[in-house]
């Protein structure tokens, strides 16, 4: 039997086709020969396809399969500078900060090496106006010399220097963003009472904006705060370095009031006025435009308590609803800044000494035996039972086991009604007993804590919005309810505790206050590059107990009294 090959039967069909002609009037004939190349002898029925099943009436043709398209590879970039941009970036590590090189390597790597902002004729236009945006940085409070920016490029620029303009231009925008959002420093390292951080983007996705940008000018202008007070304080700025006069001349010096002997008398909470000199008044407007770089949105409902204004205030959408004086931290135990959420209300509280006072203030006048805690309205309670302080040996007891508090009542620190976002500064705000101090300009006495002069109408105002009520049922909640009774908000309310010494008012006016922290400085210093220069205070968290021997020594100085002057040594802690 002959051996044919797949090819020599195709070749075969092919010849008869040709030879015979066809019938007249007859369609053409084709001959289908299926393709059998390298197959040698006649076609197993294995390998012959199967046989296409019968039609019937009702049967659905099948449709065909869809066609698959193979996606073509991203053409390559007519300019690119991959090796170039790659080197340049990667060697950068003074002026540009890690994660703004890491994003612009994959930036780049994805474009293949393909240029952002220059071509092989130089720097392009968006380019241009982005270099120009750059520049105006010191009238947003920056420093244009922070940001390095490429200077015009010549006709026969080498690729070297091609890349070297755009890896330049590309990181200054990424710098330029991080310090519009306050990257220029690390708040928190400016005191343990800056509890913020800078309001960061990714650097991928600012690169990805500014390269998607019809203006990129615009859009690097955009990343500077929103909220309009530091758009007001920018104009101030601006006006105040072109010459204009931002503040208006301080009223004269009231007639001063003589005491019996003809002496100048000082009048308690009357405020001094203070002329700033340009300068200094610069660095306050720029040391408040860098503390809105540290905050988040502020829009809805919410409660703000300025510290150096002495004051509480709540918003709702961008209007002011309720407005209050408050005492705040002393400047060696500062009120911190810092965003929460209240959540709670509480009436006839207990208040819980924190642990700092009870080392640092109560436990030397104990030792001392000078003191008394229930005369000052407090308890003590050791291993669950309420002892009576004056029979405890203070010198052998670890403080570190004894709860001291003070129950509801009209001596309480706490007075009627705290206000309670819980944080790890263990602050808030709440009424007092001690209402003279709301008469003195200057209201820096706590101890941390806010204390509120009419805690009863805020707590209206809050619960008005969050449950409708009305004044008479804080009233009574506050007056016949029981003791320590927690009104948890159906929804928590932020609240934004700020530092803010310069604000433009609704009048369009520059008002200022003290910087009694000292925190202008401390910021400026941080604007220079000089945190290490800055003196870190331990704060109420640097108490250290004392051990049995350290007791032994203190109070042995001492001689028990007598009499005991009702607990003074506790009310001057309180100011009660």
């Amino acid at each position: 039997m002959a051996v044919t090959t797949g090819v020599a039967l195709a070749q075969t069909a092919q010849r008869a086709e040709a030879t015979i002609p066809p019938p007249a009037n007859a369609a053409p004939v084709q001959i289908e020969v299926p393709r059998l190349e390298g197959i040698i002898g006649s076609p197993s029925p294995d390998l012959l396809p199967p046989p296409a099943p019968a039609a019937t009436a009702n049967a659905t043709p099948a449709a065909p399969a869809p066609a698959v398209e193979a996606k073509a590879p991203d053409p390559a970039p007519a300019f690119a500078l991959a090796a170039e941009l790659a080197d340049r970036i990667a060697k950068d590590k003074t002026s540009a900060a890690k994660e703004d090189r890491d994003a612009a390597l994959k930036f780049y790597d994805a474009r293949k090496g393909s240029p952002l902002w220059i071509t092989e004729a130089g720097l392009t236009s968006p380019a241009q106006r982005l270099i120009a945006e750059i520049g105006k940085a010191a009238d947003y409070g920056l420093v244009a010399d922070a940001f390095k920016v490429p200077a015009a490029l010549p006709a026969t620029a080498s690729r070297a220097e091609l890349a070297d303009a755009e890896a330049t231009l590309t990181l200054a925008a990424l710098k330029y963003a991080r310090y519009a959002r306050g990257g220029r420093m690390d708040p928190a390292s400016l005191s343990r009472a800056i509890d913020r951080k800078a309001q960061l983007l990714p650097a991928a996705k600012v690169l990805e904006e500014l390269a998607a940008a019809k203006a990129p000018d615009e859009t690097l202008r955009g990343y500077h705060p929103k909220n309009p007070q530091f758009a007001k304080l920018r104009q101030k700025l601006v006006a105040l370095r072109s010459g204009q006069p931002v503040v208006d001349a301080p009223p004269p010096a009231p007639a001063p009031v003589l005491d019996a002997k003809g002496k100048p008398k000082k009048l308690a909470g009357t405020p001094v006025s203070k002329v700033l000199s340009p300068a200094a008044l610069e660095k306050k407007l720029i040391a408040n435009m860098e503390m809105w770089r540290w905050m988040p949105e502020m829009g809805g409902t919410y409660i703000n308590p300025n510290i150096p204004e002495y004051t509480v205030s709540v918003w709702r959408d961008g209007k002011l609803i309720h407005k209050e004086r408050i005492v705040t931290g002393k400047p060696d135990t500062m009120t911190p800044m810092f965003s929460d959420s209240m959540r709670l209300i509480v009436f006839k509280p207990f208040w819980n000494v924190p642990e700092s006072i009870k080392f640092k203030e109560l436990q030397p006048g104990l030792l001392k035996g000078t003191g008394s805690l229930e005369r000052a309205g407090l308890r003590a309670e050791i291993n669950g039972r309420v002892v009576d302080s004056s029979q405890v040996d203070w010198v052998g007891v670890d403080m570190r086991q004894v709860h001291i508090f003070q129950p509801p009542g009209q001596s309480n620190a706490l007075g009627q009604v705290k206000f309670l976002f819980p944080n790890r500064h263990d602050v808030y705000l709440h009424d007092t007993p001690t209402k003279h101090l709301f008469a003195q300009s200057v209201r820096a006495y706590s101890h941390g804590c806010m204390r509120v002069r009419d805690p009863l109408k805020l707590a209206e105002v809050i619960l008005s919005n969050d449950k409708g009520w009305t004044r008479a049922q804080v009233d009574k909640q506050a007056n016949a309810g029981p003791d320590n009774t927690e009104i948890k908000l159906t929804t928590p309310i932020p609240i934004h505790i700020t530092y803010f010494t310069a604000w433009v008012d609704d009048d369009g006016k520059l008002q200022t206050v003290a910087d009694i922290y000292g925190h202008e400085n401390r910021i400026q210093l941080g604007i220079e590059g000089k945190t290490n220069l800055i003196a870190q205070s331990r704060g109420d968290d640097g108490y250290k107990p004392m051990s049995v021997e350290e007791r032994r020594r203190y109070a042995a100085q001492y001689q028990k009294k007598s009499s005991d002057p009702v607990g003074d040594w506790v009310k001057s802690v309180f100011n009660f």
